[in-house]
């Protein structure tokens, strides 16, 4: 049976060869635009950094200063991270100065932004002028006749043909950038990364690999593993889950229960690194924890928690912040305790959930707490004129020309050094009614939640599970 390749047209549609000469015009504009855009950033960066020139202060952070406010300027306009946008400066700023060739093809709609980052990430150690002009040159002719995925293993190749130092000098400094790294994907989950040294890293993942599959054998009964731990009687284990489930599984295990064999600080479980716990704060509706509703629990505004993992999560927790909403709109406006301690910290972090500044979304055991109206300036340690900020945000209030202002219920307004303004609303604490409201309940401000905190005393009645 043979294809018929006739196509009809009606009249005045396009050909085939016309629709993809379109998408290649289309394409090659996209490229351009996204080309201009990078000017645009690097153009912002320049004039951070000649601001930057005029600070005398050798501090780091003071002279990060006009850097992370134009960052912000950009990100607040664009509807950006400020960090992500700091990233696009850097790269355009990168791209534009040290790769002519690349940056002239990109404006010219002959590359896409995928090709440059590509072209970016192989180069990123190049630091020698000459070695990076040569790299420049040579990668952009593949760049022009390649697709993104194959220009990775090129742009590899040239970049280390062009690179003047050793490996082992290489090393040492890549090394030093090791870090692990916490993104929040969909459906409640998250993805823990780690840039280790490679022989580490292969050697975590073949040891998670044998573990899951003696696992696997031992629980299904084709291994001797552990046979002396099976009673006669013990019947064999139909383990379900895949390797992959499994190496996660005791990933996670190893990380939260274990002390590290190289510990600097004296102790066992009860001292030392082996005392110290993750701390999570987690908002779970109160129909949720009676095991009435299914809605989902919030991870400090991040990610959603299943059901099940959260009541999992409330049968450990020592005590319990009750938080109080307004109906509908879920503003907080009081929150208790069986022993109030600390109630205006709880109150705040239950309404805030995450650093306060445009955009940003750092969860707040990892900001401060930051006067609005200075307290040196006669600033009430108020509610209404506190608020969450992470370190990069809070200096940024302090150093630079942003500044905000409280306009109630704990929306906060934002001014730019251009002048623009930005409202901040504090997320709340929301959560769909399972039952119809019964008359005269929106006069009353109702139970919504129930957040698992630290050292606190539990309330009388213990959750029904």
């Amino acid at each position: 049976m043979s294809e018929n390749t006739t196509t009809q047209h009606s009249p005045g549609a396009r050909t085939r060869a016309e629709v993809v000469l379109s998408a290649e015009s289309r394409l090659a504009q996209i490229a351009q635009l996204q080309a201009g855009l990078a000017e645009d950033f690097a153009e912002g960066g320049r004039m951070a950094l000649a601001e930057m020139r005029l600070i005398p202060s050798r501090e780091s952070r003071e002279r990060e200063i006009p850097m992370r406010s134009m960052a912000a300027e950009f990100a607040a306009a664009l509807r950006m991270s400020d960090r992500t946008t700091q990233n696009r400066i850097d790269e355009a700023m990168d791209v534009t100065e040290h790769y002519p060739e690349t940056f002239a093809s990109w404006s010219a709609g002959r590359i896409s932004e995928r090709h440059v980052q590509e072209i970016l990430r192989a180069g990123i150690n190049l630091t020698d002028a000459t070695a990076k002009a040569r790299y420049d040159q040579e990668v952009v002719e593949v760049a022009e006749a390649e697709t993104p995925g194959r220009l990775r293993g090129f742009a590899a190749a040239l970049a280390e043909k062009a690179q003047p130092r050793t490996l082992e000098e290489r090393f040492e400094d890549a090394n030093a950038t090791r870090t692990v790294r916490l993104f929040d994907l969909a459906d409640g989950m998250s993805s823990l990364n780690a840039v280790l040294p490679s022989v580490q890293a292969h050697g975590i993942f073949n040891r998670l690999t044998q573990q899951a599959r003696a696992l696997k054998d031992f629980r299904a009964g084709r291994s001797d593993y552990g046979t002396k731990l099976r009673a006669e009687d013990e019947p064999v284990v139909d383990d379900r889950r895949t390797t992959d489930q499994i190496r996660a599984d005791l990933f996670s295990d190893m990380l939260l229960t274990s002390v590290p064999s190289l510990d600097p600080l004296a102790g066992d479980d009860c001292g030392g690194l082996g005392a110290i716990k993750a701390i999570v704060q987690v908002t779970v509706p109160a129909t949720t924890l009676a095991g009435t509703s299914s809605t989902p629990a919030d991870l400090s505004g991040l990610s959603l928690v299943d059901p099940e993992s959260a009541r999992r999560l409330a049968g450990t927790a020592p005590g319990w912040d009750r938080v109080f909403t307004r109906p509908v709109t879920g503003t907080v406006v009081a929150v208790d305790r069986y022993r109030p301690t600390d109630q205006l910290k709880r109150q705040l972090r239950a309404r805030d959930q995450h650093c306060r500044f445009v955009g940003c979304r750092m969860p707040t055991h990892r900001c401060d707490i930051d006067h609005t109206v200075d307290a040196a300036l006669g600033g009430p340690t108020h509610q209404h004129n506190l608020a969450h900020l992470c370190r990069r945000h809070h200096s940024l209030k302090h150093a630079s020309k942003w500044s905000v202002k409280q306009r109630g219920d704990g929306v906060l307004e934002w001014t730019s050094p251009t002048g623009r303004s930005y409202t901040d609303k504090p997320p709340g604490v929301v959560f769909e009614p399972d039952v119809v409201d019964q008359p005269g309940a929106e006069s009353v401000p109702r139970e919504q939640s129930a957040s698992p905190a630290r050292g606190a005393t539990p309330l009388d009645a213990p959750p029904p599970f």
